[in-house]
Parts: C-alpha cells; structure tokens; sequence
C-alpha cells in the first residue's frame, strides 16, 4: 500500500485596516525567526478551520472574531523544503472586537500594521504573492513548476 501523504494545515488572518494589513515579527519558534508573518498557526485534531482561525487570533493578537465576519481568501500548498509540505488556509477579517495586543511576546518580537503595498523585505516569502495573487483562491508555493 502507498504511504499516504499527511499535511500539516494552518490557518492564517489578513487583518485588514483600512489599506493596512496587521503584521507579526517572529521570535523563538525555530522557523524564519526575524522574519514577519501573518497572524495563524496549526488546526489542533478535531478542530474546524474557521475555528482555529479565531482561536489563534484570540491566543495571538487577542481580538475575538465571530464565525460570520471571517472570509475566506486563499487556500495555499506551499513547499516548504523536500522534506515538508503545508496546506494553508489564508482567511481575511475587517471586522473585530477587542484592541490588537502582542499576547505572545516569547514568540513574537513585535506587532505592526503596513501598508500592503509596502511589505518589509524580512517578511515570509510566501506572503507578498497572496496578497498580489488574487486571481485564483489556490496558489501553490515553491514548487518547481512556479
């Protein structure tokens, strides 16, 4: 029998404000430390991905976001390395409760908001083609054929 391939899968939020979109510089975590990346991280067993979604916004950044305001955007199968594969679930938000705060300060170095078309050179790789990329709400990353 064929070894059957298992994903990790993540979530990710594009917090939007007005054109600014919510940034996080990562600290700690042993992947692309110093670089900024989206508010997210991995779907516990049995969780829905709306859910996980608002459960790392409120862990992270310490907003509540009701199932009805988030969209989803993007769903991504990045290649991460040969050895590692992600399927990411890119959801965007405008609307919110609570007043955005670092709430893990051991693996975040700082939060900030950015004009999207003025993404910092540290950020993850991936990041600058979602939010370019809005033809399709599929795009494979870092495979050879992109």
């Amino acid at each position: 029998m064929e070894k059957r391939n298992k994903l990790p899968i993540s979530v990710q939020l594009i917090l939007e404000n007005e054109d600014k979109i919510l940034l996080m510089k990562r600290k700690n975590t042993g992947y692309e430390d110093g670089k900024y990346s989206l508010p997210g991280g991995h779907v516990e067993p049995n969780e829905e991905i709306r859910k996980a979604l608002i459960r790392e916004a409120q862990e992270e950044i310490g907003i509540h976001i009701e199932v009805q305001d988030v969209e989803f955007y993007k769903v991504i199968n990045r290649k991460v390395n040969t050895e590692q594969e992600y399927v990411d679930f890119i959801f965007k938000a405008n609307h919110w409760t609570g007043n955005v705060t670092n709430e893990e300060k051991d693996k975040c170095e700082e939060i900030i908001w950015v004009n999207k078309k003025e993404i910092p050179e540290n950020t993850l790789n991936f990041i600058p083609q979602i939010l370019k990329n809005n033809e399709s709400p599929y795009l494979p990353y870092n495979w050879e054929e992109n």
